[in-house]
Parts: structure tokens; sequence; C-alpha cells
């Protein structure tokens, strides 16, 4: 079964797929999601940060095995790494430095880590070399980080085939997948997420712009996943011939 994975929100706590960046961790407690996704929270980045705090690392660690230890298999915990698709700020050598915290993270046991795919931006040998430097590690699961930002279709659909050639049978997860590439992609990845829904983006009821209220942003989730389901739908039944 595919999945779609979306934030921590208040109207949709019982949404079954849950993504939490680590700085939001703590409100898991309230929601009732059937399976969470913990990512390192790299927004960070796109206000101006080049690494993670000093602190952050040990952090993380401890987190991602105290919460593997109460949730079990219900918890997937990305390891941190850096994108390269935030124009205003390019993070130099951002391959080299995920694969460093992938070594580092990879000895740690007992977690269901994710294991992040990155490239330069917009380029896709820089990708293929990053997912031949991690398939010696032979993850069950991987996420694509490199496809965040873009609006690049092809590229978004040559990274998720890419990925699918050298990890046949690993769950692939495609970081904020767009709609308009979901139905290119979904022959090759397990789960997507997306945020669309509450960003500048998101329409109003009064189709002018931003949702600017909780009502809006509620009617907005609805009308997006009625709409992921018309795509999973007509996938679904392409499959059957």
């Amino acid at each position: 079964m595919k999945r779609f994975y979306t934030l921590l929100e208040k109207p949709w706590r019982d949404y079954p797929f849950a993504l939490v960046p680590f700085h939001l961790i703590k409100e898991m407690k309230w929601h009732k999601a059937k399976h969470w996704i913990i990512d390192s929270g790299v927004e960070i980045f796109a206000h101006g940060a080049k690494d993670y705090p000093a602190w952050f690392f040990s952090r993380y660690e401890f987190y991602a095995k105290q919460y593997a230890e109460i949730y079990g298999d219900r918890i997937w915990v990305v390891i941190p790494d850096y994108p390269d698709d935030y124009r205003n700020n390019p993070i130099p050598h951002n391959v080299h430095k995920t694969l460093v915290n992938i070594k580092r993270f990879h000895v740690v046991k007992n977690v269901n880590w994710v294991y992040p795919l990155q490239s330069d931006y917009l380029n896709p040998q820089n990708f293929h070399d990053c997912c031949h430097q991690v398939m010696k590690y032979c993850p069950e699961r991987v996420a694509i980080g490199t496809v965040c930002k873009t609006r690049n279709i092809e590229f978004i659909e040559k990274c998720c085939m890419m990925a699918r050639r050298h990890f046949p049978v690993s769950h692939i997860h495609a970081f904020g997948a767009t709609l308009k590439a979901l139905p290119r992609i979904l022959p090759f990845i397990d789960s997507w997420d997306s945020t669309a829904y509450f960003t500048s983006s998101a329409y109003s009821q009064s189709g002018k712009g931003l949702c600017r209220n909780q009502k809006e942003r509620e009617q907005y989730f609805r009308d997006y996943l009625v709409r992921v389901n018309e795509i999973l739908k007509d996938f679904n039944s392409q499959m059957r011939f």
C-alpha cells in the first residue's frame, strides 16, 4: 500500500501516517497515527544555517533510541541529511556531509533508520553516485531528499527511477513530492509526504492566496486528500492491466 505522510496538525491528528520534525517530537503523544517518520528538520537550512547545532547529533540519537523503544516498528527515523535545493543557501559538499552522518548513525542499533539520498542541485549523476555509496549499507528504507523543493518533474522522476534501480527491495520514501509528479513516480516509490496545503501555495476558499484561518486550511487538506486518492485510484486501476 502506498502511504501519504503529513505533518502533525490538530485538525487531522487521527490521520494514520505522520511526518514529525524533530523539534515537534514531544507532540507525538497527542497524535493517534499508526505510523510515524521522524525527520531531522532541514528547514533550518532555509533560514541560513550551514550546519546542525553542536548539540543536535547526540540529542537526536538519544531521542531516536528512546522513541524506538517506546513505539517499536511504528516509528522510522531519518538519518540527518544536508539539502542543496535552497537556492538562497546552498550547502557545500552536502552529499559528503550526508554520507558522514549515515556512517555515524548506521552503527546505532535498535532504531529503524531511514537512509537519505541527496545530490547537488538538479544533478542526476551526483544522485547516482550517492545511491551507489549508500548501497553498501544495505538499507531497508531510503528517502529521496533531493526532490523536495524542485518542481522539475523530469528530475523527480529520474531520481525515483534511479533509486528503485539501486534499491529494488527497499522501502523508498520521496520527500515533498508534488501532485503533478506523483502519477509518474508512484511505480517507483512506496511513500511520500507533503505540506503543500498550508504553505504559501495553499489557496483560500475566497481564492485570494494563502489559507488565512484554520477552517480554510482544513478544507484545503480535505481537498488535497481527495486529489491524492484520485491519483492512487488511477494508478491502481492501471496496475490491474
